[in-house]
C-alpha cells in the first residue's frame, strides 16, 4: 500500500482542507492580522519603547543620568517629557535610589543629545497636578559633552519646592505679613490689571537700560580682572628686574637734568614756533589752491588715462615683436663690438684731447657765418642779397647759350661820373674811340649844365666823406635801390 493511498483513506490532505474551508481561513487569518495591527497602534501610543536590536519597531537612546534630592512625583512609564527650551527631546525612564539621592534615568533622542559637563537639570510641573517635566540647560561645549550612560551630579540639579515646603520657611510673624501683604495686593489689583499693566509696561525701557547697564558692568568686570592679573603679571616682572629698574631711574634722573639745563633754549624754539607755524599753514592753504588745480586737471586728463590703456595693449604686440631682436640680435651684436670698442679707446682719448682745439675752430667759423648771414635792417642789404646778384651776373657773363657763343655778355653802364674816365681811355685804345662813340655819352659840359657833374675837388670830398669805415663788410651798409642812407 502506497503513502499516497493510505493519506486518503484516513481523509483529506491539509492543502485540500484550506482548499474546502478557504472563506472561513481567509477571515481567521484576517482577524490576525487586524488584531496584530491594533496591538501595534495601542502599544505604540502607550509609549513602549523597545530596544534598537528589534527589527523596524526598536530604537536606539542616549542614556542620560541625573541626581536629585528628591524625585517627588517623576514616575517612569507615564511619558513624563525631558526637555530643552520647552521642546521635547525624550522621556523619563527609570528612578532608581541610590546612597539616599533619587537617580533619574533619561531616554533622549541621539540627534537631541548635545549636552555638555556643566549642564543643569531641574523639575518643574506643568500645572498643579504635579504633572512632572525635567527642564536640561545643556551647558557649554568649553566644558566638554557627555556621554551616554554618564551622570549630572547633585549640584546641578534642583528637585520641585511644594507651595506648602516654601510656606514652611517663614516663622509665624512672617506668614502673618505675608497674609496681610496678600490681602493688601488683592484689594491694590482688583479691577486695576489694566492700570496694573500699563505700568508694568512704563517699565519695560528702564528693564532694557538695566540690562545694558548690567552688560557693561559685566564686561567692565571682565576687564578689571585681566587689568588685575596682567598687573600681578608685571608686578612679578618688576620683582626680578629691581637693579634695571633702578638703572632706568638714574638714566631717567640725568636726562630729566639735561632738559632742565636746556630749558632756556626750549623755550627759544618755542617762542619760534608760531612763525613756524603760521609758514606752515601758508605752505598748507599753498597746497590746497595746488589740489584745487591738480583736481580739475586729474579730471581732465582721465580721457587720456582711459585711452592711454588701449595704445599700451597696442604697444604690447610691438613690445612682444621687439624683444626677440632685441635680445637674440643686438644683445649678441653688442657682445661682439666690445673687444673693437677696447681697441677705439686709444683713438677716442686722442680725439678727446683735440675737441678743445676743434671747438675754438668752430667758434670761428661760427663767427664767420654769422657775419655773412647778418642782416642789417630794412631797405639795406646784406652780403647774402648781394652774393645772389653776383651768382646772378656771373651766370649771365659766364652763359654760353647766346648767340655770341663763348664770348661773356657785358653790360657797359656810365652815367656823367664815369664820363671823364672814358675820355682818356678813349685818346688811347682806337676800339674804346669807336665804341664810344658809337655810345655817343653826354658831354662834359652838358652834365655840369645839368647839375649832374660837378667839380673834381667836391666830388672828391663828396666821395670821401660816404666812404664806409669798419671792417671787410662794413660797406654793405650801403642802401640799395635808391634808397638814402
Amino acid at each position: 500500500m502506497t503513502p499516497t493511498e493510505s493519506r486518503h483513506e484516513g481523509g483529506l490532505s491539509i492543502r485540500e482542507q484550506i482548499e474546502r474551508y478557504r472563506r472561513a481561513f481567509i477571515a481567521v487569518v484576517s482577524m490576525i492580522v487586524i488584531a496584530a495591527l491594533v496591538s501595534g497602534y495601542i502599544l505604540a501610543h502607550e509609549n513602549l519603547k523597545l530596544p534598537g536590536w528589534v527589527p523596524v519597531l526598536g530604537r536606539s537612546y542616549f542614556t542620560l543620568k541625573a541626581e536629585f534630592q528628591t524625585a517627588q512625583a517623576v514616575t517612569p512609564g507615564q511619558g513624563q517629557a525631558v526637555t530643552i527650551a520647552g521642546a521635547k527631546i525624550g522621556e523619563v525612564a527609570s528612578v532608581d535610589l541610590h546612597n539616599g539621592v533619587a537617580i533619574v534615568t533619561m531616554k533622549v533622542v541621539p540627534k537631541y543629545a548635545l549636552i555638555y559637563r556643566n549642564a543643569t537639570v531641574l523639575l518643574r510641573p506643568k500645572t498643579q497636578l504635579q504633572d512632572i517635566t525635567i527642564e536640561v540647560s545643556p551647558g557649554s561645549p568649553s566644558s566638554g559633552r557627555l556621554h551616554s550612560g554618564e551622570t549630572i551630579p547633585l549640584a546641578q540639579t534642583a528637585p520641585d519646592i511644594n507651595f506648602d515646603q516654601f510656606l514652611a520657611g517663614f516663622d509665624t510673624e512672617t506668614r502673618a505679613y505675608l497674609q496681610e501683604l496678600l490681602a493688601g495686593a488683592g484689594e491694590g489689583f482688583k479691577d486695576n490689571g489694566k492700570a496694573f499693566s500699563a505700568t508694568l509696561k512704563r517699565f519695560d525701557p528702564l528693564a532694557r537700560d538695566g540690562q545694558l547697564i548690567a552688560q557693561q558692568l559685566e564686561a567692565r568686570h571682565e576687564n578689571i580682572a585681566r587689568a588685575i592679573h596682567n598687573f600681578k603679571i608685571l608686578m612679578e616682572a618688576f620683582g626680578d628686574k629691581d637693579t634695571q629698574l633702578a638703572d632706568l631711574i638714574q638714566s631717567s634722573n640725568a636726562v630729566f637734568k639735561v632738559f632742565g639745563e636746556e630749558d632756556q633754549s626750549v623755550q627759544s624754539t618755542l617762542r619760534l614756533l608760531p612763525g613756524a607755524l603760521g609758514k606752515t599753514e601758508q605752505g598748507l592753504g599753498k597746497i590746497a589752491k595746488a589740489f584745487d588745480v591738480v583736481g580739475p586737471t586729474l579730471k581732465d586728463l582721465h580721457p587720456f588715462a582711459t585711452a592711454l590703456a588701449p595704445a599700451e595693449e597696442a604697444s604690447r604686440v610691438s613690445f612682444k615683436t621687439t624683444t626677440p631682436i632685441f635680445k637674440n640680435e643686438i644683445r649678441p651684436f653688442a657682445h661682439e663690438i666690445l673687444p673693437t670698442i677696447d681697441a677705439l679707446q686709444p683713438s677716442l682719448k686722442d680725439l678727446a684731447a683735440s675737441f678743445p682745439k676743434l671747438q675754438s675752430s668752430f667758434s670761428v667759423l661760427n663767427a664767420f657765418f654769422n657775419e655773412i648771414a647778418y642782416n642789417p635792417g630794412k631797405n639795406v642789404g646784406g652780403f647774402l642779397f648781394f652774393l645772389d646778384w653776383d651768382s646772378h651776373n656771373l651766370n649771365s657773363v659766364v652763359s654760353s647759350a647766346d648767340a655770341n657763343g663763348v664770348l661773356g655778355r657785358t653790360l657797359v653802364y656810365f652815367n656823367c661820373k664815369v664820363l671823364p674816365l672814358l675820355a682818356p681811355v678813349a685818346t688811347i685804345n682806337p676800339t674804346v674811340n669807336v665804341l664810344v662813340g658809337l655810345v655817343n655819352p653826354p658831354s662834359k659840359a652838358a652834365c655840369q649844365s645839368a647839375g649832374i657833374l660837378e667839380g673834381a675837388t667836391a666830388a672828391a670830398a663828396r666821395g670821401s666823406s660816404k666812404r664806409p669805415a669798419g671792417g671787410v663788410f662794413s660797406g654793405l651798409n650801403a642802401p640799395v635801390f635808391g634808397a638814402k642812407g
